[in-house]
C-alpha cells in the first residue's frame, strides 16, 4: 500500500525544487524561468524545458513501470485478473505520453480544434479507464491517482487563463503538471510494487505447500 509520508515528502521536495530552481534561473532573466514548463526547442538559456522534461520522465517511469510489472505477472501468475488491469494501465499512460513528446494537441489546435474538446476527450478517456477498472482502482491507493488527474486538469485550466504575466501563467500551469506527474508515478509504483509482492508470496505458497 502507499506510503503516504513518501508522498508527501516527493511532493514537498518538488515545491522546494521548483521554488530554488525559479529563484537561481530569475538571474539570467524571465524568458530562462518562464522556459522551464515549456518544450525545449533549443537550449538556449539555462534551464530550457527542465520541468517539462522532468514531467515527461515520470510518465516514461509510470509506463516502464507498469509494462515490466505486466512481464513479471505474465510469468508468475499468468490468468490473475489483475495482469490486464495493469497492462491497460501501461497503455492508458503510453497514450498520454505519446501526446506529451509529439505534442499531438498543439497540432490538433492549430488545425482548429479548441481546448475544451481535447480535454474533453483526455476526461472521457480517464472516466472510460476509471468506470472499466473501477473494481480494481478500489483496491488501490486510488487517492494518489485521482489527485495526479485531478492536478493535470488543473494545469490544463490554468493554461486556458488569460494571463498577461507569462511567467506567472507558466508557474500556474506547470507546478500543478510536475506534481501530477509525480503523484502518478507513485501511484503505479506502490501498485505495481504491491502486486509483485503478492504474486511472488502466491507462488512460494504453491510450490512449497506446508
Amino acid at each position: 500500500m502507499a506510503n503516504y509520508r513518501t508522498v508527501l515528502l516527493f511532493n514537498s521536495l518538488t515545491l522546494v525544487l521548483v521554488g530554488l530552481v525559479t529563484g537561481c534561473l530569475s538571474l539570467f532573466g524571465s524568458s530562462s524561468v518562464k522556459g522551464l514548463f515549456l518544450p525545449p526547442c533549443s537550449a538556449t538559456y539555462p534551464g530550457a524545458g527542465f520541468f517539462f522534461l522532468a514531467f515527461q520522465m515520470l510518465f516514461y517511469c509510470s509506463v516502464m513501470v507498469c509494462a515490466f510489472t505486466f512481464g513479471l505477472l505474465r510469468i508468475i501468475q499468468p490468468e490473475r485478473p489483475a495482469n490486464r488491469f495493469i497492462l491497460y494501465s501501461a497503455l492508458f499512460a503510453g497514450c498520454f505520453l505519446f501526446n506529451e513528446v509529439f505534442r499531438i494537441h498543439v497540432h490538433l489546435g492549430r488545425a482548429g480544434f479548441p481546448k475544451v474538446t481535447i480535454v474533453i476527450f483526455y476526461a472521457v478517456l480517464a472516466i472510460a479507464y476509471g468506470l472499466a477498472f473501477r473494481r480494481q482502482i478500489r483496491s488501490t491507493p486510488y487517492a494518489l491517482l485521482l489527485s495526479g488527474v485531478g492536478l493535470l486538469f488543473v494545469a490544463f485550466f490554468a493554461e486556458a487563463l488569460p494571463l498577461q504575466n507569462e511567467i506567472v501563467s507558466s508557474l500556474l500551469e506547470g507546478i500543478p503538471k510536475l506534481l501530477s506527474g509525480i503523484n502518478i508515478a507513485l501511484y503505479f509504483w506502490f501498485l505495481c510494487q504491491g502486486l509483485i509482492v503478492r504474486s511472488l508470496n502466491f507462488s512460494n505458497k504453491t510450490s512449497h505447500p506446508e
